[in-house]
């Protein structure tokens, strides 16, 4: 629970600290940066790597998880797929009230050659829905790994390979330019 809180914490403060503004230069200089340091290849891996963040990708994920775990029990066995619907509800709502504009169409960067789903859930960049269902559940599967062995005794090793993709699905919102949202960029 104090990690909890300290998560919880944490969230209010830089949520507080983008409401006021003060990341908005640092993000586009940053953005800027990385792009100008990339190339197509990348645009296209960190494109694959924003699929995961998405809701059709992650719900597919949780519903498998649940069923794999809790066979018999179907209250169980819907909660990571509840987990990731609440999850998706609090970026919603996050969107309406937290004014965090994302930079303009000359900042996208998704490739044309993937396709992409557009969720119209707002105009705003913060928060992330893909980062927020990234973590949601490829840290309830590496929880659930580590607490249940749930890829046996070696389970351990799929640690970093999770921890790697949820840093990827956050790298490629920001390098991307919120992937998957293309209608609702600014101009």
């Amino acid at each position: 629970m104090i990690t909890a809180g300290a998560f919880l914490g944490a969230f209010v403060l830089i949520t507080a600290l983008v409401i006021a503004g003060v990341f908005d230069g640092a993000n586009l200089r940053l953005t800027h940066y990385l792009q100008n340091r990339g190339s197509y290849g990348q645009d296209l891996g960190l494109g694959i790597f924003s699929y995961l963040g998405s809701i059709e990708v992650t719900l597919l994920i949780a519903a498998l998880l649940g069923l794999a775990l809790f066979r018999g029990l179907r209250l169980l066995a819907v909660l990571p797929m509840a987990f990731i619907l609440l999850g998706s509800a609090l970026e919603i709502l996050g969107k309406h009230l937290i004014t965090s504009v994302a930079p303009g169409k000359a900042f996208q960067r998704f490739p044309d050659i993937l396709p992409t789903f557009s969720h119209n859930v707002g105009r705003y960049s913060y928060p992330s829905g893909h980062v927020l269902r990234a973590i949601l559940v490829y840290g309830l599967v590496l929880y659930l790994a580590e607490r249940w062995e749930l890829f046996g005794r070696d389970s351990s090793r799929l640690s970093p390979i999770l921890v790697l993709v949820m840093f990827f699905v956050g790298y490629g919102v920001v390098y991307l330019v919120n992937p998957g949202h293309h209608a609702d960029l600014a101009d």
